[in-house]
């Protein structure tokens, strides 16, 4: 009932049939220990569901309360948000869902156990946990909210025990990957370096190995034949790409991705430590986030094929001085260059006025170095 543990100042640890007042209700854990202070008190600031609209209530939970189980019941949305003190929480095995923003700012929460029976981690589940240092993505989740692990800055290390599922996985937006904050893979406890993907999957979802930095090769079979926005970006120590020669949709060249036909340059493999690239003339596209985070390269030699530079292409190049053009191309798409603080000169093989009418996205060259354009470039 409501504010059944109320006052319980000295209590470290409870094991619970369920969070709230009833196995299937709406309120979040601070119910049990009610809205008003009392000596030895925390106040924890919880949001939950009530009539499909967020609502939210101050608790006061004891100061001394670290460790939280739960034998039964769901994990609904805010649960435990706001429960600055616990360091950690146990799930029951007859859960499939972790609801939204279940653990939102637990900033003490080093550790949680997600039983494999969960299929879905919902949007900001574990937005804010600072202090998660590591967190283990059983193989029967198929989905990862919205910024679930947004803000995990402590995490260091993510657990799986199976890349074809881990593949599988959808995952809503860039942030609700927790690699992007670990940035290390484990898989059944050893660090992920050369990754092999097995025979038999068919896709790579976006974002599956993005911020990787313990990547250094990737051998995609010849089974795939999706792969995901920003699959590989920011893999900071990835140096080669190998694709099957039998697979239909893509290949490698040189160790960087493409498709088939060579037409799109899909990614280039950032950890390489070459200065210059010349992309090779087959290529009438390259692709969003292709370069993105690429600190080596100084100079980039686009060919007279490519008519369209993609989202954030060239984004944090912060190497990059140089760039040749071609008049080939149209399009010049949002945030291509952005942050490219180094760049000094765009070499365009056109006209002044041909350079004006490329059509170019918002913010395309935001933060970049102080350039000059040469007109009517005919060097290397």
């Amino acid at each position: 009932s409501a504010a059944a543990f109320h006052g319980c100042s000295s209590l470290e640890s409870i094991t619970l049939p369920f969070v709230g007042v009833t196995k299937n209700g709406t309120y979040p854990f601070g119910y049990i220990f009610g809205g008003s202070s009392y000596e030895g008190s925390v106040k924890a600031s919880q949001v939950y569901l009530e009539n499909g609209k967020e609502a939210k209530f101050d608790y006061y939970l004891p100061s001394s309360l670290k460790s939280v189980t739960i034998t039964e019941g769901e994990i609904k949305y805010g649960a435990f948000s706001g429960c600055t003190k616990l360091t950690s929480v146990t799930i029951p095995n007859s859960i499939d869902n972790i609801g939204d923003y279940a653990f939102r700012n637990c900033t003490s929460l080093t550790s949680v156990t997600i039983p494999n029976s969960v299929t879905n981690i919902g949007n900001g589940a574990f937005y804010g946990c600072t202090s998660l240092t590591s967190v283990t993505i059983p193989d029967s989740v198929t989905r990862i909210g919205y910024e679930a692990f947004y803000s995990c800055s402590s995490l260091t290390s993510v657990y799986i025990t199976d890349i074809a599922k881990w593949c599988a996985i959808s995952f809503d937006g860039y942030y609700s990957n927790p690699l992007v904050f670990a940035n290390n893979l484990y898989l059944n406890g050893e660090l992920v370096t050369n990754l092999v993907i097995p025979d038999g999957v068919t896709s790579i979802g976006n974002s599956a190995f993005s911020s990787c930095d313990s990547l250094t090769s990737v051998t995609i079979p010849d089974s795939v034949t999706s792969i995901g926005d920003y699959a590989f970006n920011y893999c900071t120590s990835l140096a080669s790409i190998k694709v099957s020669e039998g697979n239909t949709k893509y290949k490698s060249i040189d160790g960087n991705l493409y498709t088939k036909n060579g037409k799109k340059l899909i990614q280039y493999a950032i950890g390489k430590k070459d200065t210059n690239f010349t992309i090779p003339d087959s290529v009438t596209s390259i692709g969003d986030y292709a370069f993105r985070y690429c600190t080596s390269l100084t100079s980039v030699t686009i060919p007279d094929s490519v008519a369209s530079i993609g989202d954030y292409a060239f984004s944090y190049c912060k190497s990059l001085t140089s760039v040749a053009i071609p008049d080939s191309v149209t399009s010049i798409r949002s945030y291509a260059f952005y942050w490219c603080d180094s760049l000094t000169s765009i070499k365009y093989r056109g006209t002044q006025a041909q350079w004006y009418d490329i059509t170019k996205g918002a913010s395309w060259d935001l933060y970049t170095g102080s350039y000059t354009i040469t007109y009517n470039y005919t060097g290397e």
